[in-house]
């Protein structure tokens, strides 16, 4: 038995070295290197950037090129192996908020084929954007807010191919227009322009069939945007545009094509015309804020408000004339109502004050919880659901109007006093 068990030991040991070399073989690999060309993208950011703005304890710092990126830096950079591929590829660049102050230089787009995510938000990056190269086709996310990049938008950057889905550009200084190749970024699924100094008008974006968020609030646009229908694709759900200059009327069919909209926000800029009774009948459009406009009508909404989803309606400080529109009374939902500083002429609709002394649904209706009807010409008796409310409910002002008998007992008579009688119309409430 001993002379066997001797004959077994170099089978035995054989039999264990060719295990160990079959398990070397399927062992993984250690981590791929990064691609060269990424590394030299990722090294020309961190040079474009001030060394006195890098703070020591922030992600930038911890940058070392004597190391492999990919493998090696701790944050800052996302990175993936394409099939095939002997190299890691940088597929996100994200640089926390620590106030770096420097330039974007082009490799960063033009060197970085597989980069699906760029975010610079919260820093101090100026210059213009490069100009002359596309953003990477694989591109998804671009945000690039609250720095100070100026000049105009390349137009160079969007393309057919582009998968760009989120375009943050807000807050910075980029002046000019915008650019029309955007209309072009049919997987864009948000664009949010606000708080720059571009001009000119909106480009057409019919046919960007997946937008559903757009802002481009306090710029200096200018020219329509909702004269006729086409010029916002079908799926846009906010339409958030303050604080420019656009102009034109507002028409029912634009509102029609528009049938997934919830957001309406075009205060202060120059619109004209009358608001339309589509609006108020729109399937999904909760707040509609028109105020600080130069409207001059409202049309009552002609097929009935009781599917409406409006919560908010805002028409203040506009040239409307005319009552008070009596369909504002029968929306189910809405809760905040703003009238104020036009020139509406009546008495208050009894339906209007019901709905500001209620403290609960009635009759399917929400109680009012803001109802701002100061500054017009309004007359007549005050509604006594509104001469029994106590303060502490639904805000409520009938300030600087023609209510003879609105004394300042009642709270929503505060503040400006009613106007002399010489300046009021003949009342017909």
């Amino acid at each position: 038995m001993a002379s066997a068990a001797r004959v077994l030991t170099p089978m035995a040991l054989l039999l264990s070295l060719a295990l160990q070399l079959a398990a070397a073989a399927v062992s993984p690999p250690g981590p791929r290197p990064t691609f060269p060309g990424d590394a030299a993208a990722l090294a020309s950011l961190k040079a474009a950037v001030d060394a006195a703005t890098v703070p020591s304890y922030s992600c930038l710092a911890s940058w070392d090129f004597s190391r492999d990126p990919c493998a090696a830096f701790p944050c800052g950079v996302h990175c993936n192996t394409p099939p095939n591929s002997s190299h890691q590829r940088v597929a996100g660049v994200s640089l926390d908020p620590a106030g770096y102050s420097g330039t974007l230089p082009a490799p960063v787009f033009a060197s970085l084929p597989f980069l699906q995510t760029l975010s610079l938000r919260g820093n101090r990056f100026h210059g213009s954007l490069p100009a002359g190269v596309a953003l990477p086709p694989s591109l998804r996310v671009l945000v690039l807010s609250g720095n100070d990049f100026s000049g105009e938008i390349p137009t160079s950057l969007f393309t057919p191919a582009s998968s760009l889905d989120e375009l943050d550009l807000s807050r910075n200084a980029f002046t000019g227009a915008i650019p029309p190749q955007v209309a072009s970024l049919g997987a864009l699924t948000r664009m949010e322009l606000q708080h720059n100094r571009l001009t000119g008008s909106l480009p057409s974006m019919g046919k960007m069939r997946s937008l559903v968020h757009l802002d481009v609030s306090d710029n200096k646009l200018s020219g329509p945007l909702l004269d006729a229908p086409g010029r916002l694709p079908p799926t846009v759900l906010a339409v958030v545009a303050r604080d420019n200059r656009l102009s034109g009327p507002l028409q029912a069919a634009a509102f029609h094509a528009l049938p997934e909209m919830q957001v309406l926000d075009l205060t202060n800029n120059a619109v004209t015309g009358a608001v339309p009774g589509a609006a108020f009948e729109h399937p999904a459009l909760a707040q509609l804020r028109l105020g600080s406009n130069q409207l001059g009508t409202v049309e009552e909404a002609s097929d009935g408000v009781a599917s409406s989803q409006l919560l908010e309606v805002d028409l203040s400080g506009n040239r409307i004339t005319g009552r008070l529109p009596r369909c504002l009374g029968a929306i189910p939902r809405l809760r905040t109502v703003g009238l104020d500083r036009n020139q509406f002429v009546g008495g208050v609709p009894k339906q209007y004050a019901v709905r500001a002394a209620a403290v609960e649904v009635v009759d399917g209706k929400a109680p009012f919880a803001k109802l701002m009807l100061q500054g017009n010409y309004l007359c007549g008796g005050l509604p006594s659901e509104l001469r029994q409310m106590e303060e502490g409910g639904a805000m409520v002002s009938l300030a600087d109007n023609c209510l003879l008998k609105c004394p300042h007992k009642f709270f929503f008579c505060q503040g400006p006093p009613q106007k002399n009688r010489a300046a009021c119309p003949k009342c017909e409430p």
